[in-house]
Order: C-alpha cells, then structure tokens, then sequence
C-alpha cells in the first residue's frame, strides 16, 4: 500500500510541473489557477469549472483531483497551487500556514451504498455487521472518506464486527462505489451525492446511525503561495455563492 501511495503522489507532481510549465510564458492573469479538488467532488467541480469560465474566461482553472491526503501531501512538497477543496475540512487545518483563508462550501453526508437487488437483503446499518458481508471502505491514511469510516468505526459498539467485514480498502471513493456496483462487495461506505451519479444507478442508500455518523464540511481554502490572489479569492467567493447551488443540485447538504 505504501508503495501504491507513493506512486499516486509522484504521479501527482509530474502532473503538476506539465501544468506549470504550460503556464511559463503566460501573463499572470492568463496563467491558469491550480485547484487542488478531493476526487469524490469532481461532478460538481466540472460545472462549477465550465459556469465559472464562461463568466471569467480571463481567469481559467486548472483542476488536479485525488485523494485528499496525496493532494495535501503534494502541496506541501511543492508549496504550488492557488486553491485546495478537499473532502474534509480536516485536511485544510493540516495545510497549516498554507491556508490564507477558507470559507464553507457545502456538507458531505456518509451513508452505505448497496445494491437495489442485493441477495442478502441488507436494509439497516445492523445488517451490514452480520457474518459474511463484504465491506469496503477508503484509506484512513490517503482520502477523507477513510478518515470518516475510521470515526464510524470507533464510534459504534460493535468494532470487532465493524472491521471484521471490511475486505477491501479503497484509495478514492470513486474506487468504492465501483466495487459496489460491480458487485465486488456487498456495500461501500460512500458519500450520498454519490448515488445521483451514473455509476449509482441501481444503488440505494443504507443510512448510518446519527450517533456514530459524521458529516463532513466541504471548504475551499485560498492557499498563501497562490500566484493570482486576487484571482483566488474572486473563485472562492463564486464557489460559496453561485456555486455552493451547483453543490446543491448534486445532491450535497447546503446550510
């Protein structure tokens, strides 16, 4: 696994410097802004991105998804970027002085996908701790949503069980969702604007207790070593407003 990570995160810097040497050259309001975006919010940033640009074409995005961590662990290295969106507004507190400013954008709800048509009837979070159902779950170490399972985790009274299920840990939650609708396991831990995307078709939602759920926030933060500001802060201000509907329409909690 260790290995894997590494790999992701040098993937992610050699993407980075392509983008930033396509930028050489380019006035600094045509340079592109970086956007560090949590992959579990892609569809959403696909609009916001397409919206954002047809009313600021002088200020395009450039926008590197991943894992939450490997995008977190990637900024550090490389001290480059104008924006960070990650899938926990844990991962912005982590950024430390990188962070010039963040604002709330939208909540993130987990629940259990499952297949509509699943053989062995799971209908409530207990059914899910029986013997024999496959879990999936993300990485604690490499995105948010394994950071959330791993609080659901110790917050239920039935651990043992919890983690005896678990079969697979997934790098992205875009993995997870997959391995539930190819039928790969029996349930994934996922977020709930999930299920509006083509690969939820045929899912539903098995929700999670209230005691032990947690509902993470989704913030965008203007990082200190953006090269536009300016720009910087004209996107975070279109993405808590305009764009925190597009959020909405996706199925994200708004408050």
């Amino acid at each position: 696994m260790e290995q894997r990570t590494n790999i992701c995160k040098v993937v992610l810097l050699a993407a980075l410097g392509v983008w930033l040497a396509l930028g050489v050259g380019c006035s600094r309001d045509e340079r592109p802004l970086v956007v560090y975006v949590g992959k579990g919010l892609d569809f959403p940033m696909e609009e916001v991105k397409q919206v954002f640009e047809k009313q600021h074409q002088e200020n395009p995005l450039t926008i590197i998804y991943g894992g939450s961590e490997t995008l977190l662990s990637t900024i550090q290295k490389t001290r480059k970027g104008d924006l960070f969106i990650p899938g926990s507004a844990g991962y912005i507190s982590s950024a430390g002085d990188l962070v010039k400013e963040d604002r709330y954008v939208a909540d993130h709800l987990p629940v259990f996908a499952v297949r509509a048509d699943n053989p062995k009837n799971l209908q409530t979070f207990s059914d899910l701790l029986a013997d024999g159902v496959k879990l999936a779950v993300g990485n604690k170490d490499m995105c948010a949503i394994g950071q959330v399972a791993e609080a659901i985790i110790n917050a239920s009274d039935r651990q043992a069980a919890f983690r005896d299920n678990i079969v697979i840990t997934g790098t992205t939650v875009n993995e997870l969702i997959k391995l539930v609708a190819d039928g790969e396991v029996d349930a994934a831990l996922v977020w709930a604007d999930m299920l509006q995307w083509p690969e939820g078709k045929g899912l539903r939602r098995v929700e999670i207790p209230s005691a032990i759920n947690t509902v993470e926030e989704i913030r965008i933060a203007v990082m200190t070593t953006s090269a536009s500001p300016q720009s910087a802060a004209l996107f975070a201000n279109f993405l808590v407003t305009e764009g925190q509907a597009i959020f909405a329409r996706h199925g994200f909690g708004v408050k």
